[in-house]
């Protein structure tokens, strides 16, 4: 009709999947777009409706994807079983490989005798291209090969099933999956009518393998307790608790551009993740520190699964947020403790680090110290190596906060990534208590400093700088590096190798049980992350005592938080106006 346009709806279905390889017990998380264009429209007027997964089509009544899941069952079946698919009661002699190439149904592969199939040929043929423009990830070279017959003459034939094993929208390869080849078929229907929208889509991959593992890391035992043991087994002195600092690689930054030695299937977040919580739970650590937790996953992945374990969690998000997968995401810090045995009776939160102060709850472990309080911190520092001196300025700030905090015999733990190597500024100032700036860069920018207290007198030390002195530590100059006393990397990238990560104590209330042991880089390929190692960062973790308190200080006390934080955040003025004299944003 004059002056008006005929609609017509052309619908495509857009699948990706995470990777090519699927492991077994490792999800797979399909991509899946339904695309439904209008034309004839103006080009600039082209409209494009995307419905994404099953929540959509329930809303609107209009599309329903259908995912359904095949793993491929190659046998061989001989002679007298297969029957020509022109002549039905003349045995088999050949069949078309190119048929099993494409996927087309195995039956109609089958031919009696070459000239058979010579006279078949060319209605046969039309399959072939039918497929060929179907799948266009076929590349050319291909296809001119199956467009060819493709035969094969044999006393066996090759017989292809396609088992089905999952209808929904994920799935989950098993030890039966493999070394096989898993097929998706992904469906578009209209809800009212059950009409298909479009062509069916079709992706394969290739074949199931399953995950390396790696060799457990143990505790070593400090001092004259010598030898190694479990993890899992605590000391004969029960007041004992164990501490875990870990940077997970938050899935935005695990990108195939920065770490390209990593094989794909092994950087995807389904399978860090699998790998991270095993790592973890393996640990069973009393207090779990990690930072660059994701904020979606903190919801969805790492809390649910953590708490099922017995663990209570604190989560701070640092800004800016980013987007990305179509949603706003951050990163933050997250510190997890044991229900049984912890409180959090206090607790304070900035941009780049959380401090919870915990209280004991089991009189039986913790009976020579009733009551015990323990303050935790867990930071992640600015991590832009031009800005030296927001790094030292972050760190001195929470060290100050801390010091107003705690009393001079309240235990004390600072866990975390500091971004920030053994003897630089950062570093010196945590375990000498003052700052000597051997930066020249921060020298010319210390206004910004002028309103923080730059020495401190909390007797803190590097638990790792015991572990030169570990029973069991045969090599330490594999794995540490004397001058500082630190690892000599938590580290390790294709780029870069180094420290960034400790622990922290107070010596006068604390001391160091075990450490977990450290790896070597012989033995960690390239680089991590790896198909062992979910993070470019290693775990770091330790055991320590409780010491027994001076008699007359009796039950401890803390300062006066409150008053103190409301002091430090009346300052946070006064810190941001010197940062914007020094054009420096600190990050707080």
């Amino acid at each position: 009709m004059t002056g008006r346009h005929i609609v017509r709806h052309r619908t495509k279905i857009l699948v990706r999947l995470p990777c090519d390889t699927p492991v077994v017990d490792v999800e797979i998380n399909p991509y899946v777009h339904v695309v439904r264009r209008q034309s004839p429209l103006p080009k600039v007027r082209q409209a494009c409706v995307v419905v994404c997964e099953r929540t959509a089509a329930e809303k609107t009544g209009e599309k329903l994807n259908l995912r359904l899941w095949y793993r491929k069952q190659i046998s061989s079946s001989c002679q007298a079983e297969v029957h020509c698919s022109i002549h039905r009661d003349k045995l088999a002699t050949l069949q078309c490989s190119s048929c099993v190439t494409l996927n087309l149904p195995v039956e109609e592969s089958y031919y009696c005798s070459t000239s058979c199939f010579i006279k078949a040929w060319k209605k046969h043929r039309v399959s072939h291209d039918r497929a060929y423009e179907t799948d266009r990830t076929t590349d050319e070279k291909t296809g001119r090969e199956l467009g060819s017959c493709g035969s094969w003459h044999g006393n066996e034939f090759i017989m292809v099933e396609w088992l089905k094993v999952g209808s929904s929208k994920s799935y989950t390869p098993t030890s039966d999956d493999w070394g096989s080849i898993l097929k998706l078929e992904v469906v578009a229907v209209d809800c009212s009518t059950g009409a298909p929208l479009a062509p069916v889509k079709v992706v394969e991959t290739n074949a199931v393998i399953t995950a390396p593992n790696c060799e457990p890391r143990c505790i070593i035992k400090c001092l004259l307790n010598g030898g190694n043991f479990d993890t899992k087994v605590h000391s004969s002195n029960n007041a004992t608790f164990s501490v875990l600092s870990y940077n997970v690689l938050a899935d935005v930054c695990a990108t195939r551009e920065r770490y390209s030695y990593c094989p794909t299937w092994a950087l995807v977040w389904e399978y860090r993740r699998q790998k991270l919580v095993n790592e973890i739970i393996e640990y069973d650590a009393d207090i779990i520190c990690l930072q660059e937790v994701q904020s979606d996953h903190f919801e969805s992945f790492y809390e649910p699964e953590l708490t099922k374990h017995g663990y209570s969690v604190m989560y701070t998000k640092k800004t800016p947020v980013l987007y990305t997968a179509n949603k706003f995401v951050t990163d933050g810090c997250a510190t997890f403790y044991r229900r049984k045995l912890f409180k959090v009776i206090m607790k304070r939160e900035d941009n780049v680090a959380h401090i919870a102060v915990l209280e004991t709850l089991d009189s039986e472990r913790f009976r020579d110290v009733p009551q015990s309080r323990i303050c935790v911190a867990n930071t992640h520092i600015h991590a832009n190596s031009d800005s030296p001196d927001v790094k030292l300025f972050q760190v001195v700030r929470l060290v100050n906060v801390l010091e107003e905090i705690v009393q001079f015999h309240t235990p004390l733990l600072i866990c975390g990534d500091l971004n920030s190597l053994p003897l630089s500024d950062p570093h010196r100032f945590i375990v000498s208590g003052r700052c000597d700036l051997v930066d020249n860069e921060i020298k010319e920018h210390l206004d910004i400093f002028n309103h923080l207290k730059m020495r401190h007198s909390l007797p803190l030390a590097s638990a790792y700088a015991s572990f030169s002195l570990s029973a069991g530590n045969e090599k330490p100059q594999q794995t540490m590096d004397t001058r500082a006393m630190e690892p000599l990397f938590t580290n390790f990238t294709k780029n870069f190798s180094g420290t960034l990560d400790y622990i922290f104590y107070t010596e006068n209330s604390l001391r160091v049980e075990g450490l977990l042991n450290l790896l070597d880089r012989e033995t960690l390929g390239p680089g991590l992350p790896s198909p062992v190692w979910p993070s470019d960062h290693i775990a770091l973790m330790a055991r320590f005592s409780l010491k027994p308190q001076p008699t007359r200080l009796g039950r401890q006390s803390l300062g006066s938080p409150p008053n103190s934080w409301q002091k430090t955040a009346a300052r946070q003025v006064v810190y941001q106006q010197a940062a914007a004299a020094a054009g420096k944003f600190l990050f707080l």
